[in-house]
């Protein structure tokens, strides 16, 4: 049955006869997004930010949310620990999991609370800001979220508070949500001269063919550090399309970092603001691909105001019959003069038949600015193959060793000392590296 969106179609048909029933206080959010979807539909085969995204795996079929929450694998349990000491929320199918999770020694200033929780009245403040960056009408995953998500994640940062220790938001698909839609939902405020570090993952069982759609705001406030990793290690039946929405205010810094790897088809939209004078976003990715497995990274940096900073910094390792896509904007908005912004997209491609698209771009309407963009797709150096082979090392562990390095920049950028000790094991597992010392070069 085909699921691009018409009228009466079948996500309106789920949302008109669902009955699970929001609180009051979302009910009329979730209709604009099913509205919003209504009027868009899914993407086209011929529109320009889509064309090389394949949809039709998800626009083929149908998937209804999943209804209920199933059971974690005890594999699923235990990779909970594997981003060290940090508070711990997590999320089932799309539902929070107290089992699972511990806020225990939350410091004062600092609030963390799925969604669920404001079942009577919400703050004044999560009204405002749920929906507020995410993009309905021009985004049909974005809106598709916004009608059906049934739990998230509210994080919020008083003016003035910091938290060493990271928060970490974990988004789990059971096997028993194959099939199905989960969408997960994240918001996080930090205000003015705030500091903290939050991660958000997602994992899935092996055998999880669900969809998943999250959606992502994240609002640094004046003066204020966050710092924001997203680890999308999906199983490899899964299907992940999300939306990350952030925006800096004056002088706030704004970091990111981000890790694809898994999943079948997996895209991700990062769309960046810049709103105050001489704030920060600075975002750092690295997406690794296997089999024929699909990863997209689109992004959108927006530079609003003057005398702003921004950077991009993405690498992609590609093994295999895979494909990738990196499609970047740096747009810089009429009168944000003395804007600076890099962006960078370099990929090493180690499979005979695997294939990178890397497209980054400009947008500059402003003439004191400082833009630079740059993008690579080749395989290893021979030449320094060959001088580690002279010295003894074999052909993979020579292999492994130029590919962590390549890796290496992007890795050491990470801020969170646990996802950057995570990313780095990742690595050697997936390149099948076994001599931990060759991990010394990260």
């Amino acid at each position: 049955m085909e699921a691009v969106a018409h009228a009466g179609s079948v996500y309106l048909e789920a949302f008109e006869g669902s009955a699970e029933r929001a609180p009051q206080w979302l009910q009329s959010l979730h209709e604009q997004g099913i509205r919003a979807f209504e009027a868009r539909g899914f993407p086209g085969a011929r529109e320009e930010a889509w064309r090389k995204t394949n949809l039709k795996p998800i626009t083929a079929e149908y998937f209804p949310v999943a209804g209920t929450q199933g059971a974690a694998s005890a594999e699923l349990v235990e990779r909970l620990g594997e981003l060290g000491e940090c508070f711990r929320v997590v999320f089932v199918d799309g539902r929070f999991a107290a089992d699972l999770s511990d806020l225990a020694g939350l410091p004062s200033g600092v609030s963390v609370a799925p969604l669920s929780e404001y079942q009577g009245q919400a703050p004044e403040r999560l009204v405002k800001s749920l929906g507020a960056r995410a993009d309905i009408t021009g985004h049909p995953f974005a809106a598709l979220n916004t009608a059906f998500f049934v739990d998230g994640a509210y994080i919020h940062v008083a003016r003035g508070t910091g938290l060493e220790k990271p928060i970490v938001v974990t988004h789990i698909a059971t096997a028993e949500a194959d099939q199905h839609a989960v969408y997960p939902r994240l918001v996080v405020e930090a205000e003015a001269a705030a500091e903290v570090r939050v991660v958000e993952r997602f994992i899935s069982d092996p055998q999880s063919g669900a969809l998943v759609v999250p959606v992502s705001e994240l609002s640094a406030g004046e003066g204020t550090i966050l710092d924001y990793s997203r680890l999308q290690e999906d199983g490899i039946a899964t299907m992940n399309v999300g939306t990350v929405n952030m925006a800096s205010a004056a002088n706030a810094s704004l970091r990111g970092a981000f890790v694809g790897d898994g999943g079948r088809l997996v895209r991700l939209d990062l769309i960046a603001d810049l709103e105050g004078e001489h704030g920060e976003i600075d975002c750092n990715g690295i997406y690794l691909t296997e089999g024929r497995q699909f990863t997209d990274f689109h992004t959108w940096f927006n530079h609003r105001v003057p005398n702003c900073y921004s950077r991009q910094r993405f690498k992609g390792i590609l093994q295999g019959r895979s494909e990738s896509v990196f499609d970047g904007l740096v747009k810089v908005f009429e009168g944000a003069q003395k804007t600076d912004a890099v962006q960078e997209n370099r990929n090493l491609v180690l499979g005979k038949r695997a294939f990178a698209h890397s497209n980054p771009r400009l947008e500059i309407f402003a003439d004191d600015v400082k833009c630079t963009h740059g993008s690579t797709v080749g395989e290893l150096d021979e030449e320094a193959l060959f001088y580690l082979r002279t010295r003894g090392i074999g052909v993979e562990g020579a292999t492994g060793m130029l590919t962590l390095a390549f890796a290496g920049e992007i890795v050491d950028m990470f801020r969170v000392s646990g996802v950057r000790d995570h990313v780095r094991r990742v690595l050697m597992r997936r390149l099948g590296v076994e001599d931990a010392d060759i991990g010394d070069i990260l």
